[in-house]
């Protein structure tokens, strides 16, 4: 099975060029691994057989959206989860979700929260069936952090915010 040999774990960092050899995106990744530096973050990369499957980052700064800040004050949040495409449905997401989850309750925190775009059916499904709810606020006007020529690029993007409650425990679902 292949959730048999998954680890899933903070990157440490030389193992950069492995992720971004998996994902692209290495101002991403590399912003993100300098603000794990400064704990203000964890990069969660997910390893099969020693290649690198999937990861997720948990930011731990406040939100830079006044909606979050507001209705959500100092809750982490998820954000870029990503499997390599030949392995999507195979529960790696789930992993990385339920070891953000962990990350996030072993510093205290009760909520976790994430936006998805309005056309991420997929997403949608993944978190609602992890336990994730969407917020009683509406959408939200977020941006999606692109990197062009080095240089920070905000995209707009509306958003679903969802949030789930990690001190409740989800009752086990049988596949």
């Amino acid at each position: 099975m292949l959730s048999d040999h998954l680890e899933v774990r903070p990157a440490i960092g030389r193992e950069l060029d492995l992720v971004v050899a998996a994902f692209g995106d290495a101002s991403f990744f590399a912003e993100r691994m300098a603000r794990q530096a400064e704990d203000n973050g964890v990069l969660l990369v997910a390893w099969l057989h020693g290649e690198v499957v999937g990861c997720v980052y948990v930011w731990f700064e406040d939100a830079e959206e006044a909606e979050l800040r507001k209705h959500l004050p100092g809750v982490p949040l998820l954000n870029r989860l990503r499997v390599v495409e030949r392995l999507r449905n195979q529960r790696i997401g789930t992993a990385l979700v339920r070891a953000a989850e962990q990350v996030v309750r072993e510093r205290g925190h009760a909520q976790l929260a994430l936006g998805i775009g309005l056309d991420n059916a997929g997403a949608e499904r993944l978190y609602l069936r992890l336990g994730f709810a969407e917020w009683p606020h509406g959408l939200v006007d977020t941006f999606y952090m692109v990197f062009k020529d080095e240089r920070e690029v905000r995209e707009p993007e509306l958003c679903r915010i969802l949030v789930k409650e990690l001190n409740q425990e989800m009752p086990l679902k049988r596949d």
